[in-house]
Formats: structure tokens, sequence, C-alpha cells
């Protein structure tokens, strides 16, 4: 296989790795988004769609964390149909839960609350778990342009591993070119050398030749005359 067929099994490779990669940042965008003003009484409504027959024995919130890995931290939990809201330890700000609709209250929200939350609706066993993201926007003079820091991430990260994954490929592809390159200068070197003519004997590389045997003594050389 030259140089040129592996480049061309090698290009398609890559560009399906940045179109995943570039998929999965566009998935981000496409987040139901909620925008609330700084300073006043925020509703995340819950979109974990429920299937019909269904009964559910809990409604969570969870805060998705982006800094430093992307993780769940839990808000409140409360058993369905009509148990105790409880408060996932660690905490820090305050949280209800709105029963009949089971969306998420944030009283008095600030800059620091922006995000993504997700509401999981714990289904019973053989039935499957439902989850439903919403991305929480923040206006406000103290808040500044609202950027989407997730998408935003996904979408460097596609750029730099494409980078690197095509730098890895002329390289690869360098070093295989020049490998080749050497073995064929090899080649012509070992042909020409078994396709040389040889050239017939002189006179003086004949007086160079000595046959094999005992030197011949002077005692036993006889004169014959002719």
């Amino acid at each position: 296989m030259n140089p040129g067929h592996l480049s061309l099994l090698c290009f398609p490779l890559l560009v399906s790795a940045c179109v995943q990669l570039c998929g999965g940042a566009a998935v981000v965008d496409v987040l139901p988004d909620v925008v609330c003003v700084s300073g006043t009484d925020c509703v995340v409504r819950c979109l974990a769609e429920p299937v019909e027959g269904v009964e559910y024995r809990a409604v969570r919130w969870y805060r998705v964390r982006e800094s430093p890995s992307s993780r769940l931290s839990g808000l409140l939990s409360r058993d369905l149909p009509t148990g105790p809201t409880k408060y996932y330890s660690g905490l820090d700000r305050e949280v209800e839960l709105q029963a009949e609709s089971r969306s998420l209250l944030l009283p008095n929200v600030t800059c620091g609350d922006g995000g993504v939350y997700t509401c999981h609706l714990a289904a019973p066993l053989g039935e499957q778990n439902q989850d439903g993201r919403v991305l929480l926007t923040l206006t406000g003079f103290a808040c500044g342009p609202t950027e989407k820091l997730t998408t935003d991430e996904s979408i460097i990260l596609a750029v730099a591993v494409l980078m690197v994954a095509l730098v890895a490929f002329l390289i690869s592809f360098m070093c295989l070119k020049n490998v080749l390159r050497d073995r064929n200068i090899k080649t012509v070197k070992k042909e020409t050398l078994l396709d040389a003519t040889l050239k017939p004997l002189e006179k003086k590389d004949l007086m160079l030749i000595y046959t094999l045997g005992p030197k011949p003594s002077s005692s036993s050389m006889k004169h014959v005359c002719v």
C-alpha cells in the first residue's frame, strides 16, 4: 500500500471523528432555555415526560456542574405521590418543589444560579426512568452577556482533537514516505550491481593470478629443445 492509498483511507476516519465531536457539541444547543431576571423568583419546569400508566416512585432535581468535571449535584428529592421533600446534603441555596407541577422554584436567583438543571423521575422495577434537562439563563446588569460555556468548550475540544489528529496523520505520512523512498533507492542500487557488464581481464591482471600448487624447484626443471 503506497502513501497515497493510506492517506485516502485515513482521511474519512478523521472527518468522521470531527463530525461526531461537533455533533455532540450541537446537542447542547437544543436544550430548552428558561430565561429569568436576576433578583427575581424563577420557576424551572420539569420536562421529564412520564409514561402513561406508570406510577413513578420519586421525583428528584439535580444541577449539572460543568467545572472541574461534568457531574450531577443533588438539590432535592420527593417520594411520590405525597411524600415529604428531602434536601441533599451540601445544598448551598434555598430551593422548593412545586408539588402539582413537579417544577423547581429558585427564590431570588443570582447570576451564579445559571446552568443546566435535570429533573429525574424514578420509575418502578421493570420500567424506564425519565429525565428532562433545562438550561437556565440569567439576565440583568450584574450578569452581563450570557454565554453558553458548554457549547464553546465542546467546539474547542472538537477543533483541538481534529488538529492533533491531522498533525499525527501528517507525521505518519511523511515517515512512511521516507521509508518507501529509502527502500526504492536500495532496490535500484542492487539491480544496478547485478546487471553490470563484466570487463575482460587485461594482461597485467592475468599476471597477478597465481596458480595453486607447489613451487617448481630449479633442479627439477629440464630444458627441452625443439
